[in-house]
């Protein structure tokens, strides 16, 4: 009995153990987002730094979101690269000027991962690592930066009824949101980055600008004595129709 009892004592003992040594890593488990803008490459890039590295690396989901300046020049997300292989992302949700903030427009962000396994992201604990990039219609612009829970569009239920907040699930991270915060700065444009983003395009529209133009006509009249819910689905269809032209008319 006491051998069984002993044996029950060190099982108990070693799982105990386990559990909190499992509990110490995944409270520690963290990654930070940066956003940057390479003149040189004329793009946007994001960032990761984790704390530690997942064991095992198995993302599960994510979402970056992109704040950007809200203005009548539709800011587009273009060319998402991602720099890690079999990692994928796409521009699957955006919000023009909610009422809580609205001088800016959301643009998420989320991962999907070709082939039959999730591939590793090769982290090192405190080492930068570039995740992917994104072009835009607009070139470089001040003042893009992600999101952060300071943000009041952030803050749920939102007047869209979205969920923008940034997120990265790992199962070597507790299969719990890892993401915990921003670090770097707000995108700045210098005079010769600035100089160097293109200029709206002096162009005759072509027969498919023409046609979104008119859709964009006819969509603009139906927000007379819309609602405030309708007013943005309907900015947000405009969006998509402007990002698709070549140029305007």
């Amino acid at each position: 009995m006491n051998r069984f009892s002993n044996a029950l004592s060190r099982v108990f003992k070693a799982a105990t153990f386990s559990l909190l040594a499992l509990a110490s890593l995944n409270a520690s488990a963290a990654v930070k987002f940066r956003i940057g803008y390479d003149a040189t490459a004329n793009n946007y890039a994001v960032y990761m730094t984790p704390d530690s590295v997942p064991s095992p690396d198995m993302l599960l989901s994510a979402q970056v979101t992109v704040v950007v300046p809200h203005s009548t020049n539709s800011f587009a997300i273009n060319n998402i690269a991602s720099e890690v292989q079999g990692i994928n992302w796409i521009d699957n949700s955006r919000v023009n000027a909610p009422s809580e903030n609205s001088k800016a427009d959301y643009i998420s962000m989320a991962y999907y991962f070709s082939g039959s396994r999730v591939p590793a992201f090769g982290w090192v604990a405190g080492q930068e690592k570039k995740i992917f990039t994104f072009t835009s219609n607009l070139g470089c612009v001040s003042g893009v930066k992600l999101i952060d829970s300071q943000d009041p569009f952030s803050h749920l239920p939102n007047s869209a009824g979205t969920n923008p907040g940034n997120d990265f699930m790992n199962i070597g991270w507790n299969m719990s949101n890892a993401y915990t915060g921003n670090y770097g700065d707000a995108v700045t444009c210098d005079n010769a980055t600035a100089a160097s983003a293109p200029a709206a395009p002096s162009c005759t529209p072509t027969a498919q600008d023409q046609y979104y133009q008119s859709k964009i006509d006819a969509l603009t009249k139906l927000k007379t004595g819309a609602s405030a819910s309708r007013q943005q689905q309907i900015d947000d269809m405009i969006s998509r129709l402007q990002s698709r032209m070549s140029c305007t008319a």
